[in-house]
């Protein structure tokens, strides 16, 4: 089986709404140097459950099959939000993978109501000295912000001085000092370019919220770091309790394990696992979603908070060799439903000419159900 066909056949496989992943690409975790310290063991508190009538794709499924864009009924109680998953595999110069999913993004934003975009980490992959990669993806998603368009991108283990060329540790340096060293990503996407609103850190951009109006509500993002710190988690606290009438969506580079649940681990060389972070935030009634990337291909799902109300949670990952998938996130304020599709604009497989598409992969959902905090 060739590359392309390999490629999207991988994407076609993966899980969805508590089926373990088929095919995981997975983004690549550097070994620290010595063992980190012990880790608290937390019991994983209300891993991902399946959304009714999700779909499981089956290993003779097709690829991606065309699809026409959705429309917006009512703008005044429905809207959408795009996340990108990893975008490792699409730094190079030549490739225009992103430049493709930006400019379908801008053009689709009235038919979409597309109110903001994310990004869940991974933006780059490795550093070089003319800083290529950074240069190139940040003059590239810099095009959503000319159109109008926020875009909010949380640091993924790539984006830190925890990888070197060749996507692993770096000779002889520790990874757990140097997952924290954020130089680069804050050269070129300092807080300004996020439009942060709030910093755990004066001038840093690892951690930070904007706040926006849609769907008649009002609405926060908290992106934070990779298996943050703990003082990063005490300061997202005091954020989501200063809020109360915000519905917060967090977003940060791990938390979903391929199948769903939410992981136990720091990663070797993180702070804190993702089911601390859960633990801590998951009794505030105005947590609503999470998004993250690294690992597997696609998940859909939602667990209780301590009240019992649904949070969705979301992973794309994907490692996409040939197409530039985005989720594409439709929140129905009055209905009380997030639907869900992760859509392909630009399939670099096929033949010249051919190459622009319309497709869905087969993991659209809706999860019904939500409950939203009101102003």
């Amino acid at each position: 089986m060739g590359r392309a066909a390999r490629g999207r056949r991988a994407l076609a496989l993966g899980a969805l709404a508590g089926a373990v992943a088929l095919t995981s690409v997975g983004c690549t975790t550097p070994q620290p140097r010595h063992p980190p310290g012990a880790t608290a063991t937390v019991v994983a508190t209300g891993a991902a459950a399946a959304p009714t009538g999700a779909p499981r794709p089956s290993a003779d499924e097709a690829p991606p099959t065309p699809e026409p864009v959705p429309s917006i009924a009512d703008p005044a109680t429905t809207f959408s939000f795009a996340v990108i998953p990893d975008t490792q595999p699409e730094v190079k110069a030549q490739d225009p993978r992103t430049d493709k999913r930006v400019a379908w993004l801008v053009a689709h934003r009235e038919q979409l109501n597309l109110q903001w975009v994310l990004h869940s980490g991974d933006v780059q992959d490795w550093d070089t000295p003319d800083h290529q990669q950074w240069v190139s993806m940040s003059t590239r998603f810099a095009a959503l912000g000319r159109a109008g368009i926020p875009f909010i991108a949380s640091p993924g283990n790539h984006d830190t001085a925890a990888v070197c060329v060749g996507g692993g540790s770096c000779p002889g340096a520790d990874t757990l000092v140097t997952v924290r060293d954020t130089t680069l990503w804050n050269t070129y996407y300092p807080p300004s370019y996020f439009g942060f609103e709030g910093l755990a850190e004066p001038g840093k951009s690892d951690n930070g919220f904007r706040t926006f109006r849609a769907g008649g509500d009002d609405w926060l993002v908290l992106s934070l770091e990779l298996w943050p710190r703990q003082q990063v988690i005490d300061w997202a606290t005091s954020v989501v309790a200063s809020h109360p009438h915000h519905n917060v969506i967090v977003l940060t580079h791990m938390f979903l394990e391929k199948d769903g649940s939410i992981s136990t681990t720091n990663g070797g060389y993180g702070a804190t696992s993702p089911t601390q972070l859960w633990d801590a935030l998951k009794g505030f009634p105005n947590v609503v979603m999470t998004f993250s990337g690294h690992t597997g291909q696609v998940f859909s799902g939602s667990a209780p908070a301590a009240d019992g109300h649904p949070v969705a949670m979301f992973l794309q990952a994907m490692h996409a060799p040939d197409t530039n998938p985005v989720r594409i996130v439709t929140v129905d304020t009055a209905a009380g439903t997030i639907a869900t599709q992760v859509r392909a604009s630009f399939d670099r497989s096929r033949p010249e000419g051919q190459q622009d598409v319309e497709e869905a992969y087969p993991y659209s959902v809706t999860i019904p159900g939500m409950r939203f905090v009101s102003p």
